[in-house]
């Protein structure tokens, strides 16, 4: 617990109303490339010794990975105390926070403070690292989860004693996004740091190896300067011998590296054996696959390639030069007389058929060299222009790129050009889940279709990705994560811009957000945000953010009601009734002091004055037809007026007559009775 002299001075943020966090007391030695670390106490338990990150601005933490961490104490992970958003005085908005319980031994490896990995023997290291880290890999393949964060930068040592190593945070970025590419298996680094994707436990055992092979070697993943040449040796020669071929390793360890760094997802160890091993059971050696090398080599842009993989990555380095390089029955003939691969080269000849070596078809030809660079490299990410990223990586990438402004144009197009679907059906291996995350994309390009308000791209960011926070430029400052921050949020905007602003409460992200996490039907509604019309648009947002009031039971937006009121007009001009409008004017003010969207749009859309309105207009409309045409009659002179003054006075006679008739007849029959 950090004494009053360790908090500095200056504003104590509160967490929970539990945990104070102390934005003057920074500590360095925790902190993440994503995430500030700071000072911080539990006010319930004060012997708990706990510290605070802070995520910056722009980067997407992953809640999901928070919700379930939350609590867990598990022998191969930090603690996670406590998360959410807090009011941040050095940002000057909300951020998220994380409470972590602090590891008391220090970094396992910290170049900023000069401290190499202290050399352990075998035993050590595997009572040490291995056996934690194994319970750490275990316990996220239960819940299906990943950690993609595990890096010798980012391991600690538990205890003041160093008798056990734990895995830092994995929540506060995109996952692998910090990732050095030494330790990501080859198709993930070269990946965009913030494409790389959740992946699968495998990921991690591979990030744990490399990590595992670097600390006996005293080694910094910093020293893999060339990630070029590092990729292309782990392609053609293995990622053992990338990492470790050089080094005299233990040999003890050698079959624990050999089996978490194997390049094959499928044949790499998984954790049962790595358990295994722990309890002494020697496993079969993996063999690494070393790539299939042509007989001579493809030569693009002034470099030899000798594997498709590599040839691949050459390509989308080339991107804009490519086309002309690989056409005309080049790649073809390579294929097969270099590869021997003629299903290759007859699928290739495929794609470059028809229009895709027209010049003038530039989108067509990006997108035939992105399917080009599939067939060659199936384990490789998506590529397209100068994007790179891993199918489960667009949920990350996209919010990253939007919140800084990122080429979201380019992710878009990709998605538009269906390469997800190319990418799936590039796969060797069946993998059932493949089906229904084709079908999440297609669900995507029809939103993309759909370019109106509630719908595009920013419908496809949040539809893909829970974790992210709505990035409308009026609540982003607020950390809007779920529906009930949305409308305190709105009205914070609203007390800063004051009641007279004359901007609208809804935008694209905003009617994407609502679409995306109601849990309730509001794309009627959402569809009337797109009309010309704008009193039913008004109304529209109106009514949208009454629904959200009702549902979630927010009160005291009294800032919001009165920036609503305040732009009601064109919905007060949808009525037709002159003394109803005045009426509903007069009111606007006082329903906008009440801080109740509800009541303001039962005052404004009720369906019974609504209904009432609308009758009378009707009504009113007829009256007038009829008068008009009847002046118009009199003044076109369609009308003999004697002749119908001469029908009318017929009329009152013979009814003159006949009631004096009656009249006579019933004094008479009186006079008989009587």
């Amino acid at each position: 617990m950090p004494n009053d002299k360790e908090k500095g001075s200056g504003a104590v943020v509160t967490l929970r109303d539990r945990f104070l966090i102390f934005p003057a007391t920074p500590l360095p030695q925790f902190a993440t490339p994503s995430a500030q670390a700071f000072a911080a106490e539990d006010r319930r338990e004060r012997d708990k010794e706990v510290f605070a990150l802070i995520v910056k601005p722009g980067y997407t933490a992953r809640t999901q990975l928070l919700r379930v961490l939350k609590g867990v104490d598990n022998a191969g992970l930090m603690t996670l105390v406590e998360w959410g958003t807090v009011d941040w005085p050095p940002a000057g908005r909300k951020v998220m926070a994380l409470v972590y319980m602090k590891p008391l031994g220090g970094c396992v490896w910290d170049p900023k403070a000069g401290a190499a990995f202290k050399r352990l023997d075998e035993g050590e290291i595997t009572r040490k690292v291995i056996a934690p880290a194994v319970a750490a890999l275990k316990f996220l393949r239960a819940q299906s989860l990943t950690h993609r964060a595990i890096r010798p930068t980012n391991m600690f040592w538990a205890t003041p004693e160093r008798d056990r190593v734990v895995f830092g945070d994995a929540a506060a970025a995109p996952p692998a996004f910090e990732q050095p590419a030494a330790l990501e298996p080859v198709e993930s680094a070269i990946s965009m740091p913030a494409g790389r994707g959740d992946g699968t436990i495998a990921n991690d055992i591979y990030s744990f190896g490399a990590s595992l092979a670097l600390l006996i070697q005293n080694r910094d993943a910093a020293a893999f300067s060339n990630e070029e040449a590092l990729n292309r040796h782990k392609m053609v020669m293995g990622s053992y011998s990338a990492l470790a071929g050089e080094a005299r390793m233990p040999l003890a360890l050698v079959e624990i590296l050999r089996g978490t760094l194997c390049d094959d997802p499928n044949e790499r160890w998984d954790t049962e054996g790595m358990d295994l091993w722990l309890s002494g059971r020697r496993l079969t050696p993996l063999v690494p696959r070393i790539e299939k090398r042509a007989v001579r080599a493809f030569s693009l842009s002034g470099k030899d390639y000798m594997t498709a993989r590599e040839l691949a990555m050459g390509i989308a380095s080339v991107w804009d030069a490519a086309l002309a390089q690989i056409g005309e029955s080049k790649l073809e003939t390579w294929l097969t007389r270099a590869m021997d691969n003629k299903g290759k080269a007859e699928a290739v000849a495929g794609l470059l058929g028809g229009d895709a070596m027209d010049p003038e078809r530039r989108t067509a030809a990006d997108t035939t060299i992105a399917k080009v660079c599939m067939l060659l490299d199936p384990m490789a990410p998506i590529r397209y222009k100068n994007l790179s990223v891993m199918v489960d990586g667009y949920r990350w990438l996209l919010p990253m790129a939007m919140a800084n402004g990122g080429d979201v144009r380019t992710i878009a197009e990709s998605l538009m050009r269906e390469l997800p679907k190319a990418w799936y059906e590039t796969r060797e291996a069946y993998n059932p889940d493949n089906s229904v995350m084709d079908s999440g994309f297609r669900t995507q390009k029809g939103y993309l279709d759909r370019g109106v308000i509630g719908n595009g791209i920013e419908r496809v960011v949040y539809e893909m990705n829970e974790s992210v926070p709505c990035l409308s430029p009026m609540v982003v400052e607020e950390y809007v994560l779920e529906m009930r921050d949305l409308l305190p949020a709105l009205n914070a905007y609203a007390k800063r811009k004051g009641d007279t602003n004359p901007a609208l409460p809804i935008d694209r992200h905003i009617a994407a957000f609502v679409a995306a996490r109601a849990n309730f039907d509001v794309e009627r509604i959402i569809g009337d945000l797109s009309t010309n019309d704008d009193g039913r648009k008004i109304m529209a947002m109106i009514n949208l953010l009454a629904m959200i009031q009702w549902r979630v039971g927010v009160t005291g937006l009294t800032s919001l009601t009165m920036w609503l009121a305040h732009i009601a007009k064109p919905a007060v001009a949808g009525f037709h009734n002159r003394d109803k409008r005045k009426e509903l004017e007069e009111a606007l003010p006082r329903a906008g002091k009440e801080g109740n969207i509800v009541e303001l749009s039962r005052l404004l859309d009720s369906a019974d004055e609504r209904g009432a309105d609308i009758r009378g207009f009707e009504e009113a409309k007829q009256a007038w037809l009829e008068a008009y045409r009847s002046v118009r009659d009199i003044v076109e002179g369609h009308e003999d007026l004697r002749e119908e003054a001469a029908k009318t006075g017929a009329q009152i006679a013979s009814l003159i007559s006949i009631t004096i008739a009656f009249v006579a007849i019933s004094v008479s029959l009186v006079r008989m009775i009587f």
